[in-house]
């Protein structure tokens, strides 16, 4: 599997940070999770195009994590390339009142014609694929917000937090997996309910004993405070002794 960061940032404007978007390749798939505005263009600039594109995965559809699945659908009108397989689109309970809502704003223009589009909608539990499985569990964030794990039929498993707040969900789907990706948003000095901190952060690696911890989702606030921070880096090392990853827009890794 590999996974590449598209978006790091959040739903506060960044020079340095696009909205939230994570890219990961099984086999000859590609798996998308959360759908930021601009997710489009920065696939594109990972040299990724709407074609390509296989499954999107919803964690909850806050803006900045969903917005842009309008543009997903109004590009793949276009016949340069032309789109011909079909879309998955998972994503928990809401999923599709979430699409009617975009249906009824701009009627036709997404309304797909040359491929078929299938809406799924999950609350727990697992999903089978060629290849790979998902597991989803709710986390602590909106009323209806879930996380991912995915294995490939390697055995080789990534989690994926989208937003949350540290409970057992996040943990559950962190066991043991190679790659975790947390969002990150705040400094620990200023922690918002429904999000994480560095430290949270370093508390559900330890407890999940992953193997690798990718921390994204920075807001502004939070990317100043990690930034050349010597001594907050060693001591989120006094709580998880495995590798720490700052995500940067791009960042690519292979397990």
């Amino acid at each position: 599997m590999e996974l590449t960061i598209i978006g790091s940032g959040t739903g506060a404007p960044s020079k340095s940070r696009a909205y939230p978007c994570t890219l990961i390749k099984v086999k000859d798939k590609h798996l998308v999770f959360d759908t930021g505005p601009g997710s489009l263009r920065q696939l594109l600039l990972a040299g990724v195009t709407y074609a390509d594109v296989d499954y999107i995965y919803y964690s909850h559809f806050h803006p900045d994590h969903s917005l842009d699945l309008v543009s997903f659908l109004f590009a793949m009108k276009y016949d340069s390339p032309v789109r011909t397989k079909p879309l998955y689109i998972t994503g928990p309970c809401g999923l599709h009142k979430f699409h009617q809502g975009l249906v009824s704003v701009y009627g036709n223009t997404i309304t797909p014609k040359t491929f078929d589009l299938h809406l799924k909608e999950i609350e727990s539990g697992e999903l089978t694929y060629d290849g790979w499985k998902i597991t989803a569990e709710p986390v602590q964030h909106s009323s209806q917000s879930i996380g991912y794990r995915i294995e490939s039929s390697a055995g080789r498993t990534i989690a994926y937090s989208g937003d949350t707040d540290y409970c057992d969900g996040i943990i559950l789907l962190a066991k043991n997996t190679d790659l975790l990706v947390l969002e990150c948003s705040f400094p620990d000095d200023n922690k918002i309910e429904g999000h994480l901190t560095p430290l949270l952060c370093a508390q559900i690696a330890q407890k999940a004993q992953c193997k690798k911890l990718i921390l994204t989702h920075l807001y502004p606030v939070c990317s100043e405070a990690i930034k050349n921070n010597a001594p907050l880096l060693a001591e989120l090392k006094t709580i998880y002794d495995g590798e720490i990853v700052i995500a940067e827009d791009f960042d690519r890794f292979e397990i």
